[in-house]
């Protein structure tokens, strides 16, 4: 039973709608505002109208990761509807919508069905119990005669049925329930079983809209044309020639570079390759290039200063046990989204509004607000489909150039990121090391974890961004850097997925040095997961070789009998018939754990003339209680390429201070013919939900680089994987 004190519950009524709304912190005083025939109230979840239409707003963001089918699929359970039936428009920017645990109104974390989860199956339940109590007041029926079923009030008697949009005049006039009745997973219809994509039909007609879609009346596009450098000045520019250039429209400095403006994307990117521009890099800039960064981290990794994040204690040694020790690396990441960012912005003297798919649309709106010195509620964002987030477009770096574009031509301007601009201007993945150390015994105990990390902190630089959006803007943001500078001391972000160590070796301790660098660093898909799985799941293999365990069983051996771990990797080896693979084939493993969720994989690899081929993926992935069982495989399918790209190929490299790569040909992804076959297995469980979207990609680059090692000996300890 939730109750009426964990939420601040609205009814609204104009037009004859029921509007229901939530504040999601429980300390707002916003009430969901008024809305009519052409605007939805922006506190509201979920709406009828008097047709018996239901509408729902999407307050997360959907980047493929199938939240749109999710949330509904939670509101029509309790709401006793057809998913399909369902209306959904993308929620504005509201206080209503931020997230609880994040106080933002942003997508990430893995979070959106984890969070809302019984807030969403709320709002659908409420409005439920109203409808039922409506049509009690109109038929006379005890509430007890009464339910509700495919859109409809009934009687069970069978003398009695009202569709909802009959009963909604005289919904609107009845308080909230106190006390709503949530279903038990005994009662559900959609959940668990529902795996109807709701939104691949407008995706494969064309008439989804994503950010790059956007198309105004009257409006120019612009490219940037930005300092390669980190952290570099832009010297002089001379655009006269590419002024001359068929289409242009004008051609002028911003903070980010030189904004080239024209009537359409192909004018303004050949006039851009005219214009004259001198750059000059950092100055001092001491980690310019990959291998000033590459020799600081291994200085680091050498020294003493560390801050400890777990200690677990003193364990007497035994001089009779192996020391086994290694050093790890992985490189800066791209995200390398499917669609390049862009944005449109439309600005006047007292308002703005910004089309864009954004994982933050709050962030989008604090720096269009900033920037142009208006009042947050002067600031309209439209969020759209986003081809593609990984974390990325939680950075509103594309809404600050559009709208200082914007106001200075005082037109509708669409800008539009090439390829190029997106791989080389990223918000990147930060490039870590790690250098562990244990001893283990002949029978596989394990003592003395010591796993040392080196690597920047992605929150002492995001945090300061992302916390504006938190504040007024009349109040002193200089708070957040000594807020982020503190953070980065040991910024739970490099070392989760190491410090939440589940093994139950005697006497771990895990230490960390955040290294500062020139690069901006952003957060990519599972975050400090990406490489603590990697480095940890590698490591504990090299133990169980080091005694010439059973690398699957040893894990099992120190995983506690009632765990989740355990569970998965037991259902990982029947799954993949572990042990017994096909001849010329060999296996790896690896479990990880991240945002609520456990996964276990197996990779099956074959080696032609020292050719190595990915033949098959086993995945098995423990989530708690599954919503949309068809999106959980998508998702670890999805996750599994990604983490094959970066397993193979993902490398950032810098040479005084620019990034080196440019497009696919020098940053390549996973083509179509690499792919392995994938099979997924799901836990069923009835605990609640946790995350999906994220953690399938942890655990592939270490079975990866198992398997590999169980092929032909090579211990493969930097990321991309590459055999001599």
């Amino acid at each position: 039973m939730l109750t009426r004190r964990h939420f601040i519950r609205n009814v609204s009524v104009a037009g004859g709608a029921l509007s229901l709304g939530f504040s999601l912190t429980g300390c707002s005083t916003d009430r969901a505002p008024q809305f009519d025939e052409a605007a939805f109230s922006p506190n509201a979840f979920l709406r009828i109208d008097k047709s018996g239409r239901v509408t729902v707003q999407i307050h997360k963001a959907e980047m493929g990761q199938g939240v749109v089918t999710g949330i509904i699929t939670l509101i029509a359970e309790e709401l006793e509807v057809a998913p399909e039936s369902v209306h959904y428009e993308m929620a504005p920017v509201h206080t209503a919508y931020a997230d609880p645990e994040m106080m933002l109104q942003i997508t990430g974390g893995s979070a959106s069905m984890r969070v809302y989860y019984d807030i969403l199956r709320l709002a659908g339940a409420t409005a439920r119990e109203i409808l039922v109590k409506a049509a009690s007041r109109v038929s006379g029926e005890a509430l007890d005669d009464l339910y509700a079923e495919a859109g409809q009030i009934l009687s069970r008697s069978g003398h009695y049925s009202a569709a909802y949009g009959e009963l909604v005049a005289t919904a609107v006039g009845i308080p909230v329930p106190t006390d709503v009745r949530l279903k038990s997973a005994a009662e559900f219809k959609l959940i668990g079983r529902y795996d109807r994509r709701l939104d691949s039909a407008p995706k494969v007609d064309g008439s989804a809209q994503f950010g790059i879609d956007v198309q105004l009346d009257d409006a120019l596009v612009a490219v940037v044309i930005r300092n390669p450098h980190f952290g570099g000045k832009l010297v002089e520019f001379n655009a006269e020639q590419a002024k001359l250039h068929p289409g242009v429209f004008d051609i002028f400095t911003i903070e980010q570079g030189i904004a080239v403006v024209a009537e359409g994307y192909w004018q303004a990117l050949k006039a851009a390759e005219k214009v004259d521009v001198s750059f000059v890099a950092a100055a001092n800039s001491t980690l310019a290039s990959s291998e000033d960064i590459e020799r600081a981290m291994s200085a680091a990794l050498a020294g003493e200063e560390f801050v400890t994040v777990r200690d677990d204690g003193e364990h007497p040694s035994d001089p009779q046990d192996k020391l086994v020790s290694a050093d790890y690396r992985v490189p800066f990441l791209a995200h390398a989204t499917m669609e390049p960012q862009n944005a449109t912005a439309l600005v006047s003297d007292d308002h703005c509004e910004v089309w864009v798919g954004s994982q933050a649309p709050d962030i989008a709106q604090d720096v269009a607000a900033r920037l142009l010195g208006l009042p947050h509620e002067s600031v309209t964002i439209h969020n759209q489909f986003l081809g593609c987030g990984f974390g990325r477009r939680a950075v509103a770096d594309n809404v600050a150039e559009v709208v200082a574009i914007a106001a200075q031509v005082r037109r509708p301007v669409k800008l539009i990121w090439s390829r190029e601009d997106d791989t080389r201007h990223d918000f990147y993945r930060p490039a870590m090391a790690g250098h562990l150390s244990a001893s283990v015994a002949e029978n596989g105990d394990v003592s003395h974890w010591h796993h040392r990390i080196v690597g920047p902190s992605i929150n002492q630089q995001l945090f300061p961004l992302m916390g504006k959006a938190m504040l007024p803007n009349w109040m002193p943001t200089g708070i957040l850097g000594v807020a982020g500078n503190f953070v980065a001391k040991d910024d739970f972000s490099s070392v989760e997925g190491a410090k939440e160590l589940p093994y139950e070796f005697n006497a771990i301790k895990v230490q960390y040095h955040n290294l500062e660098v020139p690069v901006p660093l952003g957060f990519w898909r599972s975050v400090g997961h990406s490489h603590s799985a990697f480095i940890v799941e590698s490591f504990v293999d090299e133990l169980a070789a080091a005694v010439g365990h059973d690398p699957l069983l040893f894990r099992r051996r120190h995983l506690p009998q009632d765990s989740r771990q355990r569970r998965v990797l037991d259902a990982v080896a029947e799954l993949s018939n572990w042990g017994d693979a096909a001849a010329g084939r060999f296996q790896g493993v690896a479990v990880h754990q991240s945002f609520g969720s456990v996964v276990a994989q197996v990779a099956e690899v074959s080696l032609i003339d020292s050719e190595l081929i990915v033949e098959r993926f086993y995945c098995v992935i423990d989530c708690g209680q599954v919503i949309n069982p068809d999106i959980v495989r998508d998702q670890m399918e999805g996750a599994i390429a990604f983490g094959l790209t970066a397993a193979l190929y993902g490398e950032i490299t810098l040479e005084g201070g620019a990034v080196t790569q440019s497009n696919f040909n020098d940053y390549p992804i996973l083509r179509h013919n690499e792919m392995p076959e994938v099979v997924v297995s799901i836990i069923d469980s009835s605990d609640a939900p946790s995350g999906v979207g994220e953690p399938g990609t942890p655990p592939v680059a270490p079975a990866l680089a198992n398997a590999i090692f169980a092929a032909n000996g090579q211990r493969l300890r930097q990321l991309p994987l590459r055999i001599s």
